[in-house]
């Protein structure tokens, strides 16, 4: 299982319900669960580098990921149109996460403390909560099948295990070496049925992904979704990092159980 990205253009929310959940990226509905095929190259090397990459990953206990990210939507006359923004997330296993979402159409803060679930739009003078599982593991599940919030990119972090997926892959290959922002990686090149994606992972001690592109190569005018990653495994994230407040004034509302939407109820 690589990240379960959306089929078509619109991207944007690929981040917006980021977590760490046991060694697991979580990310919005945007995006569909792709589908894997059985290599028809030899694949090896790179399919190592994604292992090495998993197990790097799962390993850090707490860290600070900010994402700079650009996704190409395709409006009615068949133009690219592209939008971006930045996402930052905090994460300290097994069970603290924060959010902080600055796209271009989308400002949100969400918080998760082990006990509650919150989601805060920066307008509109509500939230919405719902009681969450202990752990960011058990929050995967619960944001999939209850409130069908997918996790593009929580794969990423299977790379290694039984989870893993490799099945599907129809070529994968090193392009070559590159540098990210001053960051040196090796940048593989993966092909599958209906997209085509990029990762640049980083070359030393510290296999992390530093870029990813995603083109969907289904769609006639090939969108794009491109993400930089810059990753802090030193952060310091104490508990005021996870706590929510309501502000003043501010209404409660509740999750739709369907479809991943806010509900107009509101709640005493």
């Amino acid at each position: 299982m690589f990240p379960a990205m959306q089929r078509r253009a619109t991207l944007v929310g690929m981040l917006t319900v980021l977590a760490f959940a046991g060694g697991t990226l979580l990310v919005t509905r945007a995006h569909a669960r792709m589908a894997w095929a059985k290599p028809a190259t030899d694949t090896s090397a790179a399919v190592a580098a994604l292992h090495k990459m998993g197990g790097y990953m799962r390993a850090q206990q707490a860290f600070t990921v900010k994402s700079q990210q650009t996704t190409d939507d395709v409006a009615a006359s068949g133009q690219k149109i592209q939008y971006g923004g930045t996402v930052t997330l905090k994460v300290r296993r097994p069970d603290r996460l924060r959010m902080e979402i600055d796209l271009d159409r989308r400002h949100e803060h969400i918080y998760y403390d082990g006990k509650t679930f919150t989601l805060v739009p920066e307008k509109g003078g509500y939230y919405a909560q719902f009681a969450a599982p202990p752990t960011l593991a058990q929050l995967k599940d619960v944001l999939e099948k209850t409130y069908a919030i997918d996790m593009p990119l929580a794969d990423l972090f299977y790379w290694g295990t039984e989870h893993d997926g490799t099945a599907e892959i129809k070529s994968a290959e090193l392009v070559g070496t590159s540098n990210v922002n001053g960051v040196g990686c090796d940048h593989y090149a993966i092909r599958q049925a209906d997209i085509d994606w990029e990762i640049w992972i980083e070359q030393g001690a510290h296999p992390l992904p530093r870029k990813v592109v995603i083109t969907t190569i289904t769609d006639r005018t090939q969108p794009q979704h491109v993400m930089t990653l810059d990753w802090d495994l030193n952060a310091k994230l104490g508990e005021d990092q996870f706590a929510f407040s309501p502000p003043a004034n501010a209404v409660r509302i509740a999750f739709e159980q369907v479809q991943g939407q806010l509900k107009g109820t509101t709640t005493p």
